[in-house]
């Protein structure tokens, strides 16, 4: 089963939509992305506000603002 990688993000975030391209990139077809809307939820919109794009895996934050490759790469290659 492919490792799913979370993205909290929201419409219009320029840095979203860099770090969510870069990832779709790097993973390629080893992993599935799991984009989550942070407007779409009361809770997170509070928990994140601007502090996106946030990226989590297995209920941990990895990384915010900017792709990690050598975590996600690393992610990878346990699979």
């Amino acid at each position: 089963m492919k490792p799913i990688i979370e993205v909290y993000s929201k419409k219009g975030c320029h840095l979203c939509e860099i770090l969510i391209e870069q990832l779709y990139q790097l993973v390629s077809d080893r992993a599935e992305i799991k984009i989550n809307d942070i407007e779409e939820s009361n809770y997170l919109l509070e928990k994140y506000k601007t502090r996106i794009p946030v990226v989590r895996y297995q209920g941990r934050t990895l990384f915010q603002y900017h792709l990690d490759s050598f975590i996600i790469e690393e992610i990878l290659n346990q699979q």
